[in-house]
């Protein structure tokens, strides 16, 4: 027996099932009341070495619909806070922004203005990429609004190179250069690739900033004072995950974090804060090992991104 239409979601909730959407969640129509929308930018002109994170969004996608076996209303218990997360919280996928090869402005214009498209909406939005370059024209659309921005990446992305400032390694800079927030922490930084004067740089202007190893070392005490009170842009490069956790990512830094470090400070942030926005980017799933797990590990990362943000709506 067919469903009624090609594009009826699963009725029995599996998720090798129907059309893949974020975590099984219903496409979203403007208009509609709605707590975030999910919105994948499939743009990975940034990239200054491995490229293949334009499919990043897809196979985020693809990897989601893990969690889809429960439906949609009550289905996340989380077991280490013995808590229900996101019950109630209506979220929807927006599908894809239309990219145009080769169209750097034209690109990041329509990125700002479907962000701006959600806020409006009042809704969150919640984004994958793409490359770390989409992480300015998202931003760019809160404009107006005071922020705080934090970064999870193994780089600092302040670079300051002569050919191009439009780069995946560039949106920390644009973002002060620009003053679109009101406060920057980065947190994870590690490695051979980090520029010594862009790390100068970002310290004589304030940035907030802990090493993987600072950031260890913290999480053994955390202290709320490190992140101000406000509201909060998190953005998330998959390569801040150690890469035996995440191989899937054009620029792996031994010596990363893993998701229970992630989740740890994402509590302590939503207890300081209230998300506002959110990405996870660099994910690409040419480089993933087998079983995808990149992917699904940056499924996961949006779903506690969500909860920080929402349940303390």
């Amino acid at each position: 027996m067919f469903p009624r239409s090609p594009f009826s979601p699963p009725q029995e909730n599996l998720p090798f099932h129907g059309i893949a959407t974020f975590a099984g969640y219903p496409l979203w129509e403007p208009g509609s009341d709605v707590d975030a929308v999910f919105l994948g930018i499939p743009y990975d002109e940034g990239t200054t070495y491995r490229p293949g994170a334009r499919f990043g969004p897809r196979a985020i996608r693809s990897a989601s619909m893990f969690y889809s076996y429960e439906g949609v209303e009550g289905r996340f218990y989380d077991a280490d806070r013995r808590k229900w997360v996101l019950a109630g919280k209506k979220v929807a996928d927006g599908g894809d922004i239309p990219i145009s090869p080769l169209c750097r402005e034209k690109n990041w214009t329509a990125i700002t203005d479907a962000v701006k498209s959600v806020i409006e909406a009042g809704a969150l939005p919640a984004i994958a990429g793409g490359d770390h370059s989409i992480t300015y024209p998202v931003v760019r659309a809160f404009r107006g609004r005071k922020i705080h921005y934090l970064h999870f990446d193994s780089h600092v992305d302040c670079d300051r190179i002569s050919y191009s400032s439009f780069t995946h390694g560039s949106p920390v800079l644009m973002i002060m250069e620009e003053d679109l927030a009101e406060s920057v922490t980065i947190l994870g930084m590690r490695g051979l690739t980090n520029s010594g004067q862009d790390i100068a740089w970002m310290e004589k202007k304030g940035v907030n900033a802990l090493t993987a190893r600072e950031l260890r070392k913290w999480l053994s005490h955390p202290s709320p004072s490190l992140f101000e009170e406000g509201a909060y842009y998190v953005s998330v490069d998959i390569d801040f995950f150690d890469p035996s956790l995440a191989p899937g990512t054009g620029t792996p830094e031994p010596g990363g974090l893993f998701f229970d470090h992630f989740s740890d400070v994402l509590q302590v942030i939503a207890k300081r804060g209230k998300i506002i926005g959110l990405d996870v980017v660099e994910v690409n799933p040419f480089l993933d090992g087998p079983g995808n797990g990149t992917s699904h590990l940056a499924a996961r990362c949006i779903l506690e991104l969500l909860s920080g943000a929402l349940d303390k709506r």
